[in-house]
């Protein structure tokens, strides 16, 4: 048996592990969503809806933890490696987490699984969990039994900026019992569903999950909309058909490449990755006031990671196996400097939209922050 989570202090801990949970699930869904060759297709769309909420679900966490004194961290140890087993899960087989192109087999054996609904009459596991929904209760039961009176973060370092929709929720502070309840019932109800109905949780005493609080409609416009595991099984079961498939290395390394372009391409991506990082750090440190969100955090992810890792997948792996290569999402920071230098250099021989223009703008505020 595992303990409960037994005070504030052990409460921080727990969310840390939560920040980091979510986080190490957008990589591999991430990479999934770039190697299918219809960006547009239906399956695509699906993992990037995934990709979009567990970025939500990331910054919920980080809220939550906030809001309760701690300090979210996302550098460092924080940074997942590759294959990596999902962190603090204990279930009857190990779940590895790897960055692997989309197929049936990859969304069915790992992807489900992350996501798996909790059995009825499960039981809340504050470590070495089944399934993220009862971590998840273990932290609710831990949130009502210290109550209110632990919530002694600085309001002002909340941050509700940031989150790109194109999926469901919304990015919301966190102030108090019922903000931090029902993030995690965000959290939970997004990503699992339960066994016989996509869209709506059913808690351990067979009633909706905190039902008293107000949970606003996920899809857009108020549309309804499948939680994680139904969309993924979707396609295990062939009604989201992935169609044609990049095929991307698994688990590629930058230190796996010979010395030359490629490889600097490959070590570009994690710079950037590892800069976002260090930018969300700050982040969480000054809340919605930091210039950081609008002119790193966002544009480094969207106008700096994915065309480079766009331009990774155009490129052959270096050893006849027909693979291409993809983002490896590995902490490996670089002197900004350094990092916009290889950038130009790397401009004049592949394709990265505004990566150097992105890396400049950040150059520009980094300083302040």
């Amino acid at each position: 048996m595992v303990e409960p989570i037994a005070d504030i202090e052990d409460l921080r801990r727990h969310l840390q592990w939560a920040v980091e949970v979510e986080h190490s699930t957008i990589p591999p869904y991430a990479y999934a969503m770039w190697s299918v060759a219809d960006p547009g297709s239906a399956a695509a769309t699906s993992i990037k809806y995934v990709v979009r909420e567990e970025m939500l679900h990331t910054a919920l966490a980080a809220n939550v933890l906030t809001a309760v004194g701690g300090r979210p961290r996302f550098t460092g140890g924080a940074v997942p490696r590759y294959p990596e087993t999902m962190r603090h899960h204990d279930p009857k087989r190990p779940l590895v987490l790897h960055l692997a192109p989309a197929s049936v087999d990859l969304v069915r054996d790992v992807f489900l699984r992350i996501e798996q609904p909790e059995e009825p009459g499960a039981r809340p596991e504050a470590d070495r969990y089944e399934t993220l929904a009862q971590f998840y209760e273990a932290i609710v039961v831990a949130l009502a039994r210290l109550g209110d009176e632990i919530f002694t973060g600085d309001p002002r370092t909340q941050v509700t900026k940031g989150y790109a929709g194109h999926g469901g929720g919304a990015l919301f502070a966190v102030a108090d019992l019922d903000s931090a309840l029902l993030a995690i019932e965000v959290i939970v109800e997004q990503g699992e569903g339960t066994h016989t109905s996509a869209l709506a949780p059913v808690g351990f005493d067979g009633t909706t999950r905190l039902a008293h609080l107000k949970l606003e409609p996920f899809g857009f416009e108020g549309a309804p909309e499948p939680a994680h595991y139904w969309r993924f099984l979707d396609i295990v079961e062939g009604r989201t058909p992935l169609g044609d498939v990049h095929p991307m290395r698994v688990d590629p390394s930058s230190g796996d490449l010979p010395d030359g372009e490629l490889r600097d391409l490959s070590r570009l991506f994690d710079a950037c990755y590892s800069l976002q990082m260090d930018v969300m750090e700050r982040v969480w440190g000054v809340g919605d006031e930091s210039p950081l969100i609008d002119a790193a955090m966002v544009p480094l992810m969207n106008h700096a990671q994915k065309p480079i890792a766009l331009a990774l997948l155009r490129e052959s792996w270096p050893d006849g196996s027909g693979e291409v290569a993809g983002p490896p999402f590995a902490w490996d920071p670089m002197p900004l400097g350094d990092l916009r230098r290889l950038a130009r250099r790397l401009s004049a021989r592949f394709d990265l939209g505004p990566t150097v223009e992105t890396l400049d703008q950040v150059a520009a505020v980094l300083p302040i922050a």
